[in-house]
């Protein structure tokens, strides 16, 4: 049925821009009225920024991210706020790039991420998983972010681009700093030392990115010097336009992959141990019956869903739903109301280990910007996955989690458990 377009403007219940408004929890039940009575709903800001359309509806955000000749990510990503050109210019990385650009960037590295590469990786992934599971299995009460679910992605990052493991705890460190800057644990001292502006010309709007730039340089160096089989080599030896990248543009994207490589995947591994815990029923089913690995890895990717939203940018006025959308109005499509979606998944408020009509969106609504690393974040989930199998019979909650503050990430800052040894 073609929905007239209209010139009524449904709004949002909440400001899905303050972070405060999912500290505690996903606003799910906004978000479930929202897919019922306005899948394209107007978000209104009263602290200066221009407010934005938020997509809700599981349709729609595949329209808007499939569709990049009519919705642009060049203006931003992963923020709501409002960037001029040069702002947006200086904090451009892979994800705020449309095609051709992106297309020819993301070619750079696409072999890197392919399932051949990735395959290499996983008895690497295996050894450090099994070494981690063997110090933590029926050891007593542990917390979990810190020993496990930070560690896995870390050292798999490291190995990916070539990073020393002396180095990962800087990863780490400057990945929640640029992803938790709303968070008050997560406070830098540095931060204070930037004015607004200065924060607004660097990627992530975080000066922790200089300090991963000055790593990125170090490793473009050594490997002009001492080529290697890993993906700085592939950023410094990478062309676009038959040219090599300036060094504003690899050390954006070396930047970019330090933060999606490690923060996406840790907090999907930590909300899925939770749901382990929650759901001791699934993971008996689960080691009993033998299930399928790849449906757990899909359902905890649906139920995590590690990204809020992301968004873009109308470049001219195009109806969605019904709603006139304006030339430069901002849409932010919410991954996290789309993975709950009634029509598309079976009672979606449960989480079902072996889910087979699971067409998730937690890599993305589809289109050009589908996640580059999502071969890596499923080999580890499932590796993860596998060899709790044959070690731990149950996943108790000892500890409520610790959410982080984020609009953006679906992040679990740190979760007290104990897993019980299987006998």
């Amino acid at each position: 049925m073609t929905i007239a377009p209209t010139t009524h403007r449904p709004t949002t219940a909440l400001d899905l821009s303050d972070a405060g408004n999912w500290h505690a929890a996903v606003p799910r039940a906004e978000f479930a009225r929202l897919r019922r009575e306005a899948p394209v709903a107007w978000n209104e800001r009263y602290d200066g920024h221009r407010g934005f359309w938020a997509v809700s509806g599981y349709e729609e955000i595949g329209l808007v991210s499939r569709d990049t000749a009519r919705f642009s990510s060049r203006e931003g990503v992963i923020s709501l706020d409002d960037f001029d050109n040069a702002q947006s210019d200086a904090r451009r990385t892979l994800l705020e790039m449309d095609p051709p650009q992106h297309t020819a960037m993301r070619q750079i590295t696409a072999a890197g991420f392919g399932p051949k590469a990735i395959s290499r990786l996983e008895a690497d992934v295996r050894r450090r998983t099994i070494a981690l599971l063997d110090q933590l299995v029926g050891a007593g009460p542990f917390e979990a972010v810190s020993a496990l679910t930070k560690q896995i992605p870390i050292v798999t990052l490291c190995s990916i681009l070539g990073v020393d493991d002396r180095r990962r705890d800087d990863l780490v460190r400057w990945s929640d700093l640029l992803i938790g800057s709303d968070d008050p644990d997560f406070v830098d001292p540095a931060y204070s030392h930037f004015t607004l502006e200065e924060r607004r010309m660097l990627p992530f709007g975080h000066p922790a990115s200089l300090d991963a730039f000055a790593l990125g340089r170090e490793l473009a160096d050594d490997r002009r010097r001492a080529p290697r089989d890993d993906i700085v080599t592939l950023l410094v030896q990478g062309e676009v336009d038959q040219r090599p990248l300036n060094a504003e543009e690899f050390l954006n994207y070396f930047l970019m992959l330090v933060v999606a490589g490690n923060e996406t995947t840790r907090h999907t591994m930590s909300h899925l141990l939770v749901a382990l815990a929650e759901n001791p029923g699934e993971w008996a089913r689960f080691r009993r019956d033998r299930l399928n690995p790849r449906l757990a890895v899909g359902e905890a990717l649906r139920w995590a869903t590690p990204v809020h939203f992301v968004r873009r940018v109308a470049v001219a006025p195009v109806e969605l739903a019904g709603t006139m959308i304006a030339a430069g109005d901002k849409v932010a499509m919410y991954f996290a109301s789309a993975n709950r979606a009634e029509a598309w998944f079976d009672e979606p408020d449960a989480f079902r280990i072996d889910r087979a009509r699971n067409p998730h969106m937690a890599f993305g609504g589809g289109g050009p910007h589908f996640c580059l690393g999502n071969f890596v974040a499923q080999l580890q989930l499932r590796v993860l996955l596998e060899e709790m199998a044959t070690r731990v019979a149950a996943v108790e909650l000892v500890g409520k989690p610790s959410r982080l503050r984020s609009n953006h990430v679906n992040g679990v800052k740190s979760v007290e458990l104990r897993l019980h040894a299987a006998s």
